[in-house]
């Protein structure tokens, strides 16, 4: 009955493994590689019992296989961040652009953000009359906390 339970333990604990894995690398390009390995590594782990296959040959193997998903994991982070971050700039930019196109300025913004994706700072170039120009950074201001001191404004 124990040998029952360790099986059954490992193969909640492989399933749950590979799903991190599989979730972290979905978009990456080597998302589809990843999921056939992590299907071939339950196949194997599903027929051990069935094949006899001594457990030691797979305790050998595991640090290599465990040291490649933390590789995986943390590589999908990264670009999970990266996605966030670019996600939230284009936001905040289209917000600033959309506000201006209300006051008929013709503008373009970049926005700069820290490391805990707030917007920080902001560059704006175009067209803008002087009180269009002064109501569009009371509101980069007050509304996504960008001061005016942070506020480039060309042209």
């Amino acid at each position: 009955m124990d040998g029952l339970l360790e099986y059954v333990t490992r193969i909640v604990a492989a399933a749950l493994l590979c799903g991190i894995i599989v979730s972290l690398t979905k978009r990456s390009s080597s998302g589809n590689i990843v999921r056939m390995l992590c299907g071939v590594f339950m196949t194997i782990l599903l027929i051990q019992p069935i094949a006899g296959t001594n457990v030691s040959v797979w305790e050998s193997i595991l640090p290599d296989i465990t040291g490649d998903a933390e590789a995986v994991a943390s590589e999908g982070a990264a670009a999970a961040e990266d996605i966030r971050r670019e996600y939230i700039k284009q936001r905040v930019e289209a917000y600033i652009l959309s506000r201006a196109k209300t006051m008929e300025a013709d503008i373009q913004a970049n926005v700069s953000l820290d490391e805990d994706c707030i917007p920080v700072s902001v560059s704006i170039a175009g067209r803008i009359s002087p009180l269009s120009r002064s109501r569009l950074s009371q509101m980069i201001a007050s509304e996504l906390g960008i001061p005016k001191e942070r506020q480039e404004w060309i042209g």
